[in-house]
């Protein structure tokens, strides 16, 4: 289970002309690195990495690439994870989101791989709770799930993954409650991970399409179609990302003999969006267009083993370009350490893993504890 708390300064609220029509969209673009607590740490450079479930937030290839350790036939993996979020600039607007219950990101994933192939599926979910105008809690739900099939080739040097990925935003009373409004599309996602002769260096990429949800609303008489009091987007939109990054792993450092060493490196460019606002625009019914432009990011990573089975360190930065006007760009300082625990025979020999990881930026704070698999 993963546990994080994000805090921040308080910031203006959103002053853009208000929304008076539906004639806009909301879109889903991730700022802030969400992933994995290793993923986080390596300042999200796993375009190269791929190793595990959570690969699938940046390179569907993962869902088949093995590791040396993987001799077994059958072999699969997992994420459960709980985000608390407290920032007051989350998704680096320059503005204070609504006052906001609760807001969190939650993570679930299984994937199994049988011989040469690999399946996984891995669902984002960012929740907003609101106390609504009557008194009862409103939960604002955006979600993105990734459906990953893969395959390796030329014995295992290459492999290649392909999948589907679907977006969905909608407004609901209670957890478990029928949804009150909904808008949701699919798209697909490719990428790829080349590890020469098996060894030290591999080299990824991935490209995801974008998405556009293709409902229609039913705005007779010119009337703007609402729920709960809200004017909603005519549509969601996930812009399409293209991304390689690059990794270099060895058992032995050249500065350090015998103490396992990773680097990783990722350029990741996003497209831009048309007519388009984030999710606190439509919360503050105030327009702030988003994505205007495409953006790069750099994202880099190093990992150090320094208590040979026992201590990992882990180091990275990655660059969070604007995506609003007038608001700077912010530079994010990653790091963290993982701890082996202790060893179990439950669906099968696994040894088990503490992890803690810092993410800090300009206004931003996120701090993740998570258990999982201690992978040799």
């Amino acid at each position: 289970m993963l546990m994080s708390l994000s805090c921040a300064q308080v910031r203006s609220e959103i002053t853009g002309p208000p929304i008076v029509d539906n004639n806009y969209n909301l879109d889903l673009r991730q700022g802030p690195i969400l992933g994995s607590a290793r993923q986080v740490a390596l300042g999200g450079a796993y375009i190269g990495v791929a190793e595990g479930i959570t690969s699938l937030n940046s390179n569907p290839a993962g869902v088949a690439f093995r590791l040396e350790r993987s001799t077994t036939k059958f072999d699969w993996d997992w994420t459960a994870g709980l985000s608390d979020l407290k920032s007051k600039d989350f998704d680096n607007n320059g503005q204070s989101p609504p006052d906001y219950k609760d807001h969190h990101i939650r993570s679930l994933g299984l994937m199994g791989q049988y011989g040469p192939w690999g399946v996984g599926i891995l669902n984002n979910a960012e929740i907003l709770a609101l106390n609504g105008p009557d008194g009862k809690q409103n939960e604002y739900v955006l979600s993105v799930t990734s459906l990953a099939l893969g395959r390796q080739f030329l014995d295992r040097e290459l492999t290649m993954g392909v999948g589907l990925r679907a977006t969905m935003a909608k407004l609901r009373t209670k957890t478990f409650d029928t949804s009150l409004g909904k808008l949701s599309g699919i798209g697909w996602e490719m990428g790829g991970v080349w590890n020469p002769e098996r060894g030290p260096f591999r080299f990824g990429a991935a490209y995801s399409s974008s998405i556009s949800s293709n409902q229609s609303l039913n705005n007779t008489g010119g009337t703007p179609v609402t729920v709960n009091g809200l004017i909603i987007p005519q549509q969601l939109i996930l812009p399409a990302r293209f991304g390689v990054g690059v990794s270099y792993a060895v058992e032995s450092a050249p500065f350090w003999k015998n103490h396992k060493w990773l680097v990783a490196a990722d350029l990741l460019v996003t497209e831009s969006s048309e007519n388009a606002v984030g999710v606190e625009s439509v919360l503050a019914q105030k327009i702030q267009p988003v994505g205007t432009h495409n953006t790069t990011s750099v994202r880099l990573g190093s990992e150090l083993e320094t208590i040979p089975g026992r201590l990992r360190l882990r180091l990275g930065s990655y660059y969070e370009p604007s995506n609003y006007e007038g608001v700077p760009s912010r530079t994010h300082l990653t790091g963290g350490f993982e701890v082996r625990l202790f060893h179990s025979k439950i669906w099968g020999e696994h040894d088990w893993g503490l992890t803690a990881t810092v993410d800090s930026a300009r206004d931003y704070l996120n701090i993740l504890l998570s258990l999982g698999f201690w992978y040799f």
